[in-house]
Formats: C-alpha cells, structure tokens, sequence
C-alpha cells in the first residue's frame, strides 16, 4: 500500500487497510502479512497503530545501495482467531 506524500496523514491508509481488514473477515481468511522496509518507519508505526506484529526481519546488506534498505520486516495481523 502505498499514499501519495501529498496526502499522507489525512487517514487513506488507515481506510485501505480497514477495507482490506473487512475483505479479509468476508472471505474468513486468518490473517493479513505484510512486509515494510526499515527506511519506512511511518508506515511500520501505522501497521503497528492497526494491530500488527512484527513476525521476522530479514537483513540484505546488499539492498542497501539498490533500494536505499537493508532490511525487511514481516508483519501480521489475525483477523479472525484460527
């Protein structure tokens, strides 16, 4: 999920996620997993406002002069208890 820098803080992520979150509950899946890299730590705060929890990073150094990260951090959230 991604919003606009213009528009970040006016609440569309937390709306995306709360769609996914309902299409998620009607389709009586578990759970959501998402991934967010270390140089966001914005969008980690936000998954982490919403419930989620971090499950295992992951570290490749290799990225850092790729893709400006070096680590990936895999997050979850149960939706419905198992």
């Amino acid at each position: 999920i991604v919003v606009d820098t213009s528009v970040r803080g006016k609440g569309i992520g937390t709306s995306l996620l709360q769609s996914v979150f309902e299409i998620t509950q009607q389709n009586q899946f578990h759970a959501v997993v998402l991934d967010v890299t270390d140089t966001n730590p914005d969008a980690r705060r936000l998954y982490e406002r919403l419930g989620f929890k971090p499950v295992r990073t992951r570290k490749y150094g290799y990225l850092r002069n790729l893709i400006g990260s070096s680590a990936v951090t895999t997050m979850r959230k149960d939706v419905i208890s198992a």
